[in-house]
């Protein structure tokens, strides 16, 4: 009898790991394809072009504000333990007051290797981008931005972006490289 007992909680035991089979399966060889794939890149290549500007010009500030929501943040961590936390509008007027004291007189940043992900009207991409600082053949800096993006009425606009810099200790992987 105490055999049987025991036989029996097994079989429940065993019965309760078994995979109900009404669940959907899900296909991890499947590539998933991101619906707004263009939308978002255009959006994140509208922020990364509105922050650019040859010797002799200067940045397109109300562009600047046109590829973000108006709530936007943005974080960095130039400094390694810390977070600079700002809106858009300070963003903008840190940029200004840095180009406006001659540090800058040509900028340009592009994304190097990008990732996306959707899930309906959110998106985020991981961006690998290089600048160039007052000469385009002078590389100044590499790092990698999280855009997190949201769908308005006006299109895909960036909600906020999180980034890292290269630095000692603090190298680009392969994956954020596309290798």
């Amino acid at each position: 009898m105490k055999k049987l007992f025991l036989f029996a909680i097994c079989l429940i035991s065993l019965s309760a790991c078994h995979t109900n089979p009404t669940q959907p399966k899900v296909d991890s060889t499947a590539v998933y394809k991101v619906p707004d794939e263009e939308a978002i890149k255009k959006a994140v290549n509208n922020a990364y072009h509105s922050i650019c500007f040859n010797t002799g010009e200067l940045p397109r500030y109300a562009e600047i504000k046109e590829a973000f929501i108006p709530q936007a943040q943005l974080i960095n961590y130039r400094t390694p333990d810390s977070a600079q936390v700002t809106n858009i509008n300070q963003f903008i007027y840190l940029y200004r007051t840095f180009i406006e004291s001659g540090h800058i007189h040509y900028f340009y940043e592009k994304e190097l290797y990008g990732k996306t992900e959707q899930f309906g009207n959110i998106a985020s991409r991981t961006s690998t981008y290089a600048t160039y600082l007052n000469h385009p053949d002078s590389l100044a800096e590499r790092g990698v931005n999280s855009f997190q993006l949201i769908k308005t009425k006006a299109g895909w606009k960036v909600s906020s972006i999180i980034w890292d810099v290269e630095k000692p200790g603090l190298k680009i992987p392969g994956y954020y490289l596309g290798k």
